[in-house]
């Protein structure tokens, strides 16, 4: 379990498959830069299930601290350890804590966790360029573009922009995590 100032990350296991979190993926707007179009509940613990069962997966639902609500999910698949190297994805789903910061500090506690807990060197991820505000929170916490591959990515039948961005291990945050 992974605890920030408002939110938990913790494992998800399939009891937590749900009908909201299934609405989530079933919802456009929540699903627009998605692969994901739809869900049930049992293709949700089917998914969580293989998660669980990968050896270069973790996966994790995140928890409003306060009502300990289940309000997204973030993921570190695929972990590779001997390069030290993991690749993030994070849905928020919860349309209610859209433009609350959650993505800012999910971000921010699954990077720390990779780099402290895990002792990985470098956390990457993909983006459609359309997806501004992911980007922009993406930039905050320290990441940076890596590569454009233009037209690269079939969205629902468009071709978009794959941004690929990392962030990497630095000395300060060793120092800190060491101190």
């Amino acid at each position: 379990m992974i605890v920030g100032p408002r939110l938990t990350l913790r494992t998800l296991e399939p009891s937590d498959a749900s009908l909201e979190y299934a609405a989530w993926l079933n919802d456009p707007v929540v699903n627009q830069y998605l692969e994901t179009r739809q869900a049930t509940i049992e293709d949700l613990q089917k998914y969580i299930q293989a998660k669980l069962e990968s050896s270069n997966t973790l996966f994790f639902g995140i928890f409003w601290i306060e009502n300990n609500r289940h309000i997204g999910n973030v993921k570190l698949e695929p972990i590779d350890f001997d390069k030290g190297v993991a690749t993030m994805g994070i849905l928020i789903g919860d349309k209610e804590y859209w433009g609350r910061g959650v993505a800012t500090e999910v971000t921010n506690l699954i990077v720390d966790f990779a780099f402290s807990t895990l002792g990985l060197a470098e956390v990457n991820l993909g983006v459609l360029s359309e997806n501004k505000a992911a980007i922009r929170v993406y930039e905050k916490c320290g990441f940076v573009v890596d590569r454009i591959d233009s037209k690269s990515m079939n969205h629902g039948g468009v071709l978009y922009d794959q941004v690929y961005m990392r962030k990497i291990r630095s000395m300060k945050s060793e120092i800190r995590n060491n101190t």
